[in-house]
Formats: structure tokens, sequence, C-alpha cells
């Protein structure tokens, strides 16, 4: 109710209830447009088809022709409406047919399972590639320009995050050695650097789920993702505590099936590990494989580590002293816009989790945490545990489950992913962990 302090405006209350709810209601469940309804579930029906499509036959992403990338924008979703704008267009040789309900079968590029490239000059479209792909999580409704652009649910965008927290997380995959002697199997800090935090991010997707990562090279910290042969003669390997992402991407897929989605601009080394390479010219791809692969053959510039194993992953247990929602006398969980969570005295940011894309997301982000921090951790299970049943428990009961509302919706919450639920732990500063036992 509209309200001055602890008073109750009565007239305005009375016009919102008798005569703008009733308004609204009427647009709700009357007003709708049963051409527009149906447009929306056809669509539907067809996303779900080329999702069950990309999981039979290994494929990680689907752009399909005629999709409109560019969007209108660096702040809006709106696609690009422009006389120049370039649809997409696939390679004749990665161009896919995939069977679709009502409709004749959708043509478009197909991105196999393993390590792909995207590469070419600065503007000529590699990020707006990638970050089409990034949102193809989601289902788009009709007039986005990119309804077709399809990705397995559980990919995730990855990126240097300087200054978060990270806690207890074993990055020695990618970090060992360091001259203090720091444990970077159990690897904590409130201040992690670019490489330290890329590090973090990609060891945290995959125990969170992640499948496939997709990373642009100009948010990563670039001595995370190469070092060249001039810096490896220079500075000897057991002095360097970072084993640089191109020598583990091989071996990530090969040991642990986990693909990448690569954007490159400046670093031709990573054709020698690539098992595609797709070149965007004034945004047309273009399948560069072969010519890449023969580049890479024609002098090899850097001395790899292609035999390094990846190394294990380890399940945190995270401790449950660390969820304090107290502020005061009252408990506050809440949710400020997209990027912003407040868990008691404490302001989550998640500026960087870039695949949260509502606030409604956001908000219920912020109860699911609550709501496992109320029952389900319990210093004895690990956090991918947690996520399995709090899923579970979401899919069988609704979202309704972890509203504050006493089991009922508050119709502004939309279900999450568990890997941005996971970000928004992560990124808890009084986040504690257990240590191996």
């Amino acid at each position: 109710m509209p309200a001055r302090g602890r008073t109750i405006l009565g007239k305005q209350a009375a016009v919102i209830l008798t005569e703008e709810l009733p308004v609204l209601i009427n647009e709700a469940v009357f007003g709708f447009e049963e051409s527009r309804l149906t447009e929306q579930l056809i669509l539907t029906d067809q996303q779900e088809a080329i999702r069950t499509y990309l999981h039979k036959n290994k494929l990680v992403s689907f752009v399909a022709n005629g999709s409109i990338l560019p969007r209108e924008s660096g702040i809006s979703n709106k696609p690009l409406q422009s006389s120049r704008t370039v649809s997409f267009q696939s390679p004749p040789s990665m161009e896919i047919e995939i069977p679709v309900p009502h409709r004749s079968p959708i043509k478009g590029m197909g991105l196999t399972k393993g390590v792909n490239l995207v590469v070419g000059g600065g503007y000529h479209g590699k990020s707006t590639l990638l970050e089409a792909i990034e949102r193809g999580v989601y289902n788009h409704r009709p007039g986005d320009g990119r309804e077709y652009v399809i990705t397995e649910e559980s990919a995730c965008k990855i990126r240097a995050e300087d200054g978060r927290s990270v806690k207890g997380v074993d990055i020695s995959p990618f970090i060992s050695n360091l001259p203090i002697q720091k444990n970077t199997q159990h690897f904590s800090t409130d201040n992690a650097s670019g490489s330290t935090s890329q590090a973090a991010n990609i060891m945290e997707s995959i125990e969170a789920g992640a499948e496939t990562l997709l990373i642009d090279e100009d948010t990563s910290a670039t001595n995370f993702m190469i070092r060249d042969s001039r810096m490896q003669a220079l500075v000897a390997k057991e002095k360097e505590p970072i084993t640089p992402f191109i020598d583990k991407v091989t071996s990530l897929y090969q040991e642990h099936g986990i693909s990448t989605i690569l954007v490159v601009g400046g670093s031709g080394d990573y054709f020698e590990v690539a098992d595609k390479v797709v070149m965007m010219d004034e945004y047309t791809p273009v399948d560069v494989t072969e010519k890449a692969k023969e580049i890479a053959m024609g002098g090899k510039q850097r001395r790899d580590l292609f035999d390094e194993s990846f190394g294990d992953f380890k399940k945190r247990m995270v401790k449950k002293e660390s969820f304090n929602a107290r502020k005061g006398k009252k408990e506050k969980v809440d949710a400020k816009g997209r990027t912003t969570i407040f868990y008691g005295r404490e302001a989550i940011d998640l500026s960087f989790v870039e695949q949260l894309v509502d606030p409604s997301q956001t908000r219920a982000v912020a109860a699911v945490i609550k709501y496992c921090a109320d029952k389900l951790f319990d210093d004895q299970t690990s956090l991918p545990e947690i996520l399995d049943r709090v899923e579970k428990e979401m899919e069988e009961k609704g979202i309704d489950m972890v509203s504050s509302f006493q089991g009922k919706h508050p119709g502004e919450l939309a279900k999450p992913r568990r890997l941005e639920v996971a970000a928004a732990i992560n990124r808890l500063r009084s986040l504690q962990v257990a240590k191996p036992r």
C-alpha cells in the first residue's frame, strides 16, 4: 500500500485497487492477442527442438542463418535496425540443418564440442557473435533477431575479475608454486588479481556444472591466456607460477569433456590447439581452420605443454556460518537491480556475472541462497550437492518454495540457473570453506 511513514494513504490506495488494478487485470487476462501467444508457443517448441538436437549431436551452439546479432547499443537488447546490418550466414563447411516442428528445417552454423576459436580484426563482430552465443542459454522472444541462436544450457561466460573475493578454491591446475608458498589447492583472497580471478572463475564454474566455457580475450588477463616464446625464453618455467590457459585447454576437453569457445584477436598460438577456427569478416563468418593450421605448422614459435594433465576437481564444503543474514535486529536478504544482492550487512557484487539478464533472476538468487542457508548447508555437504538438491526441489515444487511469502510466489522471481546461484555464493565475502580432509 502507498504510505507515508506508518500511515497508509487511503485515497491513493483506493485509486490503485479500484481503478488501476482492474485495468491491469483486464489487459493481462483478456487483452492478450491469441496470435501472438500462438507465435510464442510455436517458437518455444522450435527452440526446445534445437536444444534437444544439440545434446544428441555433440554440439555446443547453433546460430541460424538470417539471425541479426548486433544490438541497438551497448545498453540495449533490441536488434540493430540499419541498412548496413548484416544478417548471419554460416560458412558452407559448418552449415547444418536441424528439423523443427511447425516449419521446414532450419539451417545455420553448428559449433561442435571441443576447442572453438573466433578470430578476426577489431570491430568485425567477434565479440558480438560470442555475446549472442552466451545469451543463447536462454530462449529469445519473436523479433529479437537471435530467436534461433541456441547454446547448450550449462555454457558459462568466463572473464578476469580483479578485486573479487575467492574462498577455498583449488586453482592449482593454473597457478602453483607461488613464491610465498601459499596453498593454491585451497586458495583464498579478498582481492584477487586478474589471472587469479579468472582461474577461480573457471574452477568454480566447472564445480557448478559448466560443460562449455565462453571466453573473450578482451576481458581476460593476458598472462593467464598466453605466454609467448620470448617470455618463455626470458623467464624460466620454474619461476613462473602461472600455467596459461593455452596449455590446459586441450586436456580440459580430452580429460573432462569441457569445451571452449574463445574469441582471440592477438594470439595466433591458439591455432595449434583449436579444433575449429571461425574468422569474422565484416560480421560474416568464414571457416579458416585449414589456413590457421597451415600457419601453425609453418613455424612453431612457442614451447608447448600439451602433455600436461589438467588435474582433478575438488568439491568444496561451504560452512553454514558463512551466511549471516542479520542486519541489526532483523534479517535482510534482498536484491537491488540486476547486479547487487544485499545479504545481511554484505553487498554481493554481480556486475561481472554477465548471464544474469534480469533483476527478477537476481531476486530469486538471493532467495535461493537464503533458503539453502536456512535448510541445506550443514558443513558436511559439498556445494555441488547443495546445488543439486535445491535444483531438484525447485523442479518438483516450483520456485515458490524459496519465497519469503510463506511459499507463495510474489510475482517478481524468475528461476535462476545453478551457475548464477553458485556465482553469487562464491562472491560472498563472508564465505568460509572447510579445508580438504
